[in-house]
This record gives structure tokens, C-alpha cells and sequence, in this order.
């Protein structure tokens, strides 16, 4: 049975062409045929394209391959058509693991805080920008600057050192310059030699430290959540007031936080 969006609509009608500009109306005709192969479940020639999206045969060719091109889409390996290409299994996995993190990552960071009984954040890059995606506030009164949704320069904070560790010089060095700024504390580093030598060291250790950079009078302590490829795709870190970041302290916080990430690594690898 055909889908009940193509039932609806129009006769002689394209799906996508209600408005718009030229521009949106490809991006619409684009999706349009991605759906139209997973409705059919495998390769759709571009015949059957314009038969059924009722577009012109030279957009369909053109939009089949620009998709192609960008392995968004793929001839099959047997027979005619094309199907979901490479790009559109890489986007998949991402939403998986995107889902898996707000789950899994939301029961660990709750575990770290009720182990350590300070705040705990996870969070992931965004934009180019730290964003926390998931906080369990700590038993006692420190009130820090960041909260759910709250994105922050990666300089400001120890996971954010971890979250674009994985760049190479040259990326790194364009996203600090293009990103940096002082943090109201005016405590971070703003040396962009010294940071990327930092980012270089917490990498290598597993965990990072900053102290009154993000807020003042306390701390972080951060670990990488590293994903099947070996990449961070996140961090989990616990903000601790100064005077609890001393030794034997610390060293029993920086155990759990990296136990933590460990964890959560292993879950969605």
C-alpha cells in the first residue's frame, strides 16, 4: 500500500512544491526521494522517481546525483536503482548513539553524583561551543554558571579541553581563535599555545583540571567519553569547591569521574 502522504496529495501535484523558494523546494524534492526508498524499502530507479514524486525527469536526475555524489545515496550492489548510501548510515549511527547517551549518560551522571555528592555535568560540543546536556546538582550550596542548554567557550572548563582534543593542530588552533573568550572569572587561559599544550596533556592523562576559570571558587574535574572509534564525544566532569580539590580529595574524585566516563564509554561502544 502506497504511504498516506503520497495518497493525499495533490493530483499533477509534486510533494515539496507548496511555496518556498527554489532552494527549500530541492532540499523537499531531496528528502522526498530519500523517504520514497525507505517506504519501498531498497532501490527505486528514477523512473520510478518521477512516476511517483511526480517531479521532472532532469530535476530527478540532478537531485539522484548530487545525492550520489555526496553518498547520500548508492546504486546496489545487484540490480537496478539506488538506495541509502554510506553519509545517511553515518547520520543513523550518530542518532543512535545521540540516544544512547541521553539514556545511559543521564543514569551515570546521577551514580557520579550520589558517589561523590558534588554537581556533575555531561556534556558534548556543540556548534564549536561546550554545551551541557545533562546536570545532576551536588548536596551542597555552590551555585555555578552553567545549566542544561547552556553552551560556554571550551577554554572556560576542563570538559571542554577534552570534548576537541581529538582535532589536529590546525583545526584546533582555527576553532580556539575563532572561539575563545575570557570567562567572568577572568581566570581562563587565553593563551592559545599554552591551551592547545593543555588540551595535548589531559588527552594523553584521561582526565582534566582546571581550577577558578569558570567559576570562582571551584573547580572541575573532566573525563572523555570515547566512542568505538576511539573519538571523545562527550565528558563527564564534577564541579568542586576549591577548598575539596585538595589531596587525598582530588585523587578520589578524579577515580570516580574517570570510572564514570569509563562506564559509559563501555555502554556505548
Amino acid at each position: 500500500m502506497a504511504p498516506e502522504s503520497r495518497q493525499r496529495r495533490k493530483p499533477g501535484k509534486a510533494i515539496g512544491d507548496e511555496g518556498g523558494s527554489e532552494g527549500s523546494r530541492s532540499v523537499r524534492r531531496a528528502m522526498d526521494i530519500l523517504s520514497l526508498m525507505l517506504s519501498h524499502g531498497g532501490p527505486v530507479t528514477v523512473a520510478q522517481i518521477v512516476s511517483e514524486l511526480r517531479i521532472p525527469k532532469s530535476t530527478a536526475y540532478e537531485l539522484v546525483r548530487t545525492l550520489s555524489e555526496a553518498d547520500y545515496i548508492a546504486p546496489p550492489s545487484r540490480g537496478a536503482g539506488f538506495f541509502i548510501g554510506r553519509k545517511l548510515y553515518e547520520l543513523g549511527m550518530a542518532y543512535r548513539s545521540h540516544v544512547d547517551l541521553l539514556r545511559d549518560g543521564a543514569q551515570i551522571v546521577e551514580e557520579l553524583r550520589n558517589e561523590t555528592g558534588e554537581t556533575v555535568q555531561l556534556s558534548v560540543l556543540d556548534n564549536q561551543l561546550m554545551m551541557v546536556l545533562i546536570k545532576e546538582e551536588g548536596r551542597g550550596h555552590l551555585r555555578i554558571i552553567s545549566n542544561v542548554g547552556t553552551r560556554v567557550p571550551v577554554n572556560w572548563a576542563a570538559a571542554g579541553r577534552l570534548l576537541v582534543s581529538d582535532l589536529n593542530d590546525a583545526e584546533l588552533i582555527k576553532l580556539l581563535k575563532a572561539t575563545i573568550r575570557q570567562s567572568p572569572t577572568g581566570k581562563a587561559v587565553m593563551n592559545l599555545p599554552k591551551l592547545v599544550a593543555q588540551i595535548r596533556k589531559y588527552r594523553r592523562l584521561g582526565y582534566a583540571i582546571e581550577l577558578n576559570e569558570a567559576n570562582a571558587h571551584a573547580g572541575c574535574i573532566a573525563a572523555p567519553v570515547i566512542d568505538a572509534s576511539g573519538r571523545c564525544i562527550a565528558a563527564i566532569s564534577t564541579v568542586v569547591p576549591e577548598q575539596r580539590l585538595n589531596k587525598p580529595n582530588r585523587d578520589r574524585l578524579i577515580a570516580s569521574v574517570k570510572g564514570a566516563a569509563e562506564r559509559l564509554s563501555r555502554r556505548l561502544a
